[in-house]
């Protein structure tokens, strides 16, 4: 199906099967960065035939809207629940956000700049699915996710480093510090 940002009017190709049984979904225009919803034509049986016609002499090059998935990577290992005794948290300490405290609610969390990541970043410099951090038994871990720009730790790009308590790292132009409270931060 093709639908139309209500904003600026692109056009873009949908897959129905995206909807997955729901009468909604949400939608981002990736030219104007606008969320508007799209109703699913199987629940209108007769619209869907004429909508399907009206538009069947649209180019086939037109793209789908940038629908951010959830952060999948299956292969990865479950990790420990956080300990306890101790709280984490990211401050940024430079860039757009400056002042903004994230706190850590899970042993693995996804930054970037897409909606669904668990920090988001929003800066310009930073892909939407940027890095993730992990709590692992006593160890806080940065690991870059194949962003454009790199993840920095202490002026050097990194695949993956460990990050300590007021430990600095740089996405984009936005620096973030790991704070620790409570047990031993080391």
């Amino acid at each position: 199906m093709i639908i139309t940002c209500p904003e600026c009017d692109t056009k873009y190709r949908y897959d129905e099967a995206r909807f997955g049984g729901a009468d909604v979904k949400l939608v981002k225009c990736t030219s104007c960065q606008h969320s508007f919803e799209v109703r699913n034509p199987l629940d209108e049986p007769s619209n869907a035939t004429s909508i399907g016609k009206m538009f069947q002499d649209l180019p086939k090059n037109v793209e789908a809207p940038d629908v951010e998935p959830e952060p999948e990577v299956p292969e990865l290992p479950e990790l420990a629940p956080l300990p306890k005794d101790q709280r984490f948290s990211l401050a940024v300490i430079a860039g757009s956000q400056a002042g903004s405290v994230f706190p850590i609610t899970k042993p693995r969390v996804y930054l970037g700049r897409g909606s669904t990541m668990d920090v988001q970043v929003k800066d310009s410099e930073v892909s939407r699915r940027h890095a993730m951090l992990e709590v692992r038994k006593g160890t806080v871990v940065l690991v870059d996710m194949g962003a454009t720009n790199g993840t920095w730790v202490g002026g050097e790009r990194a695949e993956e480093a460990e990050i300590s308590n007021q430990g600095e790292f740089t996405l984009g132009s936005t620096t973030l510090m790991l704070i620790i409270t409570g047990g031993a931060t080391g």
